[in-house]
C-alpha cells in the first residue's frame, strides 16, 4: 500500500536531487534513509551529525595501536620465555645426541680421557670394585679438545670432595745453586 508524505517545495527538490545522485527511486531513497538513521543512530535534526570518515579513521588508528601493542607483547614473550626455552631444549638435545662438531674418534678420546682421570685421580674406595684392577686407558689427546678437558677438570675439582682424590706427589723442588764452601785462607809462604 502506497502512502503519501507531504513536504515543502525546497525539501521535495532536495529529496529528488538526492534520489538522482544515488540513482534511486523516491521510495527506495526513503527506505535507505530510514535504514541509515537507524543504523548510525544519527540525529537528522543535527546537520553536523557524526562524521563517519573521521570516526572510521579513529577506529583504524585504535586498531593499529592495538596491533602494535599486541605485536610488542608477543615479541617480549618470545624474547623473555620462548627463546630461552628453545635454547635449553637445543642444549639438552645436543648433549643427548652426539655433540655437534665432534667426530666419533674425538668422542672416544674424551671418554677414554675422562676414564683415565677417574682411575688415576680417585682413591680406590671411591671407584667401582669391579674396575679396580683395570688400568687407565690411553687416549690420543686431540689438541683441539684441550679446552674441553680443561673445563671438565675444573668442574670435577670444584664440585667433588677433595678427600676422594689421590693426592698428587709434590713436585720436586728446583735445585738451588748453593755457593761452594769457603776455601781456607791461604798462608803466605
Amino acid at each position: 500500500m502506497d502512502k503519501t508524505i507531504r513536504a515543502d517545495e525546497a525539501a521535495y527538490e532536495g529529496f529528488r536531487q538526492l534520489a538522482k545522485e544515488y540513482q534511486l527511486s523516491n521510495p527506495e531513497l526513503l527506505a535507505v534513509m530510514v535504514q541509515y538513521f537507524r543504523v548510525t543512530k544519527a540525529d537528522p535534526r543535527q546537520p553536523t551529525g557524526p562524521d563517519l570518515t573521521s570516526n572510521l579513521a579513529k577506529i583504524t588508528a585504535k586498531l593499529a595501536d592495538l596491533d602494535k601493542r599486541t605485536i610488542g607483547f608477543i615479541r617480549e614473550q618470545e624474547k623473555t620465555y620462548l627463546k630461552p626455552i628453545l635454547a635449553e631444549v637445543q642444549a639438552v638435545h645436543s648433549w643427548t645426541s652426539a655433540p655437534i662438531g665432534m667426530t666419533e674418534p674425538q668422542l672416544t678420546d674424551m671418554e677414554q680421557w675422562l676414564t683415565a682421570v677417574v682411575r688415576k685421580g680417585f682413591k680406590p674406595e671411591y671407584r667401582h670394585p669391579n674396575l679396580l684392577s683395570s688400568a687407565a686407558p690411553s687416549y690420543d689427546a686431540f689438541p683441539e679438545l684441550a679446552p674441553l678437558r680443561k673445563v671438565f677438570t675444573t668442574v670435577l675439582g670444584r664440585e667433588l670432595n677433595p678427600a676422594q682424590f689421590i693426592p698428587r706427589a709434590p713436585a720436586p723442588a728446583p735445585a738451588t745453586a748453593t755457593p761452594p764452601p769457603p776455601s781456607p785462607p791461604t798462608q803466605p809462604a
